[in-house]
């Protein structure tokens, strides 16, 4: 061994052992780049050999399927226990009472949103709170899926209230403040009523809302005291749709009262539903007399309508219903599936709405609505009903006779729900002497588009008996009228409005002196007089 070798061997040991792992890494790596560049020249050549092989080995024993992959344990999810539940539920009380508080201050605001506000405060956030007192406690589980689906049926009265005040606020039609005003008018003597007699109602608060719908009220929504009263798209535009606000009215009121609907039924010996005979043989006066069990809620809603406004409102049902061009339609009774259709054929209704306001002392202008009807439908002697694929021939004189008695009953007899009161009865309900009178003391002012100073029933009896006498100025009538009645949360109208004409005080009183010396003015005397003596509450028993 050299002596530079041995002198070194220290160092050269300790770069061997430094650099060694490089070189073999690297030799290493070398190698197998090699393989690589050889392996698919010899795949490229041993393939047809290597096929048949696998081919031999297939026939001679059968091909076995893969193993199957074995799933990854995945780990399972927690389970959600009671207490979070009972977690989730709070906290949608919570968000839940936030919102609705914030929706009743914005209420309580803004005046276009008034009505809201019972049920806003009454019937959402105090039944929020009872939630919130039901599950501050020891709950069971049970109670807990109780109350959230009470919550979800919150949630959605919530997002349907806040739909109806966001139409009032940003909402195009101008109309659901006066159509609100005139639903107002309409409901106030029964709610008068109900309250001084301890009446409970249901439901007492009309709203309109706007909408792509057939005309209709929601009796007990959502077990509030609020009433959507829906309105088609339009329907301010023709002055004679609106008397079909107190058709609605009454169907709230027919719903509200308490066990008012069956109690009638029962009183009337009428059935709630009414199937479809299977033969002629079985249409006898006392299976006549069960279609007004199927009819019972739009004829109670047609006879107080009629009540309310008298001949107006059945020229506004004439005006609706009238269909020369199918006389025999108006006269159809139609079904409902296997059942007959709740609504009464347009002849008959128009019929007994003649007959109540023969009740209401109104004789001529009964008699003279129904010849105009019947002069526009001529050749309709029969109802007709569809029956074994064929429409069959009913008297209507029974069914005449049938509808007197009904509404006899509803109109004349005392209503044990009503504490023993006629309709006629109830103080400012009834369209009788003194409304018309005043009602016809508006028409020609508001046929001259002036602006007029009166109770919304009768500004709007007035207009459509005002626009039936002279339908060239409907528009301007139309006009007069909604500048008229002052919508709810609107402002009313300064009181030196140049449109409006009131009666200065002193001028009546010199009519009244003029008139007396006229014989045949005593009458006329009283019948004012009575009209402009201040209303003095009866007591009630």
């Amino acid at each position: 061994m050299p002596d530079w070798v041995s002198e070194h061997i220290g160092e050269i040991a300790l770069l061997i052992y430094i650099f060694y792992p490089l070189l073999k890494r690297w030799w290493d790596r070398s190698k197998k780049k090699r393989q690589q560049k050889r392996r698919p020249a010899e795949a490229k050549a041993e393939a047809p050999a290597t096929a048949t092989a696998r081919d031999r080995t297939t026939a001679q024993q059968p091909r076995q399927p893969p193993a199957p992959k074995q799933p990854r344990a995945a780990a399972e999810p927690k389970r959600p226990s009671e207490s979070d539940f009972l977690a989730a539920a709070r906290a949608q009380v919570d968000r839940l009472k936030q919102e609705t508080s914030r929706s009743l201050a914005r209420a309580e605001r803004d005046p276009r949103l008034a009505r809201l506000v019972p049920a806003l405060r009454e019937d959402l956030l105090a039944r929020l709170n009872a939630i919130e007192r039901s599950l501050s406690g020891g709950v069971t589980l049970s109670t807990v899926v109780q109350d959230t689906t009470m919550l979800r049926g919150l949630a959605e009265l919530l997002r349907y209230l806040n739909a109806m005040a966001q139409q009032r606020m940003y909402g195009t039609s101008s109309f659901l403040g006066e159509a609100d005003a005139i639903a107002d008018a309409c409901y106030a003597p029964l709610l008068d009523f109900a309250r001084l007699q301890g009446i409970d109602l249901k439901t007492s608060t009309p709203v309109s809302v706007s909408g792509d719908w057939e005309l209709s009220i929601v009796p007990r929504f959502a077990s509030t005291r609020v009433a959507p009263l829906r309105l088609p798209v339009g329907f301010e535009n023709n002055v004679a749709r609106w008397p079909a606000i107190a058709h609605e009215v009454a169907h709230d009121f027919y719903f509200s009262v308490d066990s008012l609907e069956p109690e009638l039924h029962d009183r009337l010996g009428l059935p709630d539903e009414v199937e479809l005979p299977m033969s002629e043989r079985e249409l006898g006066g006392a299976w006549l007399r069960q279609l007004f069990g199927a009819w019972l809620a739009e004829v109670f809603a047609d006879a107080m309508g009629t009540v309310m406004l008298g001949p107006a409102y059945v020229e506004a049902m004439g005006r609706a219903f009238r269909n020369p061009q199918s006389p025999q339609q108006t006269a159809a009774i139609f079904q409902d599936g296997g059942l007959i259709d709740e609504h009464p054929p347009a002849r008959l209704r128009v019929y007994m709405a003649t007959r109540v306001l023969h009740h209401l002392g109104r004789h001529e202008e009964a008699d003279a609505l129904w010849e105009r009807w019947e002069s526009d439908h001529q050749d309709v002697r029969f109802y007709y009903l569809p029956l074994g694929g064929q429409w069959v021939g009913l008297s209507d004189d029974a069914l005449h006779s049938i509808a007197d008695s009904v509404i006899d009953v509803l109109v004349q007899r005392p209503w044990p729900e009503l504490e023993g009161f006629q309709l006629l009865n109830i103080p400012g309900f009834a369209y009788l002497h003194p409304e018309h009178a005043e009602v016809q003391r508006l028409m020609p002012e508001i046929a001259l588009g002036e602006t007029v100073r009166a109770d919304p029933r009768w500004i709007m009896a007035a207009a459509v008996l005002a626009a039936a006498a002279q339908p060239t100025l409907h528009d301007q009538i139309l006009e007069a009228a909604r500048r008229s009645i002052v919508g709810v949360g609107e402002p009313e109208a300064p009181s030196d409005v140049p449109s409006a004409r009131l009666h200065p005080t002193g001028t009546i009183a010199e009519d009244l002196v003029a008139s007396l010396k006229r014989p045949d003015a005593i009458q006329e005397a009283i019948i004012l007089g009575a009209a402009l003596t201040p209303y003095k509450r009866p007591r009630w028993r």
